[in-house]
């Protein structure tokens, strides 16, 4: 079992982002993604704060993931909501596009050999006291 918590501010960009439409010299229009985008920074950030808990060899087989991605409090946040300590978040970006991104700073950092490994995923998204990112993994 790997279970690993990063304090950090963690990125609300996420690849879909980094998504645009572009011309070509002769002037038709494709959907392109920007070298130099939010998105890259934000998955090289995650890259290098992953990287000091990868294991010693990728994992093999089928794998259990659990991410709690937790933001730092909204500065025009009630009291009352803070009281708790945390509070499920609903803005974006999507919970499916964040696991997108850290599923791919996963594998690129060395945890599998491919995300399709993960057979199990638990993603939990919200407002907390203490901003970062928890990731627990485990074999099935």
């Amino acid at each position: 079992m790997i279970d690993f918590f990063i304090p950090c501010n963690p990125p609300k960009s996420t690849a879909q982002g980094s998504s645009r439409i572009m011309r070509r010299r002769d002037g038709t229009q494709f959907v392109g993604k920007c070298a130099n985008s939010k998105a890259a920074k934000a998955k090289a950030n995650l890259l290098t704060l992953l990287h000091p808990h990868r294991p010693e060899k990728p994992l093999e087989g089928p794998v259990s993931l659990s991410v709690v991605w937790t933001y730092p409090w909204r500065k025009g946040e009630p009291k009352k909501n803070r009281t708790a300590g945390y509070k499920p978040c609903d803005t974006r970006p999507d919970v499916d596009n964040l696991c997108k991104m850290l599923f791919d700073a996963m594998t690129t950092a060395g945890f599998w050999n491919d995300d399709s490994q993960v057979a199990q995923l638990r993603f939990d998204k919200m407002w907390s006291d203490e901003p970062g990112i928890r990731i627990g993994i485990d074999y099935l």
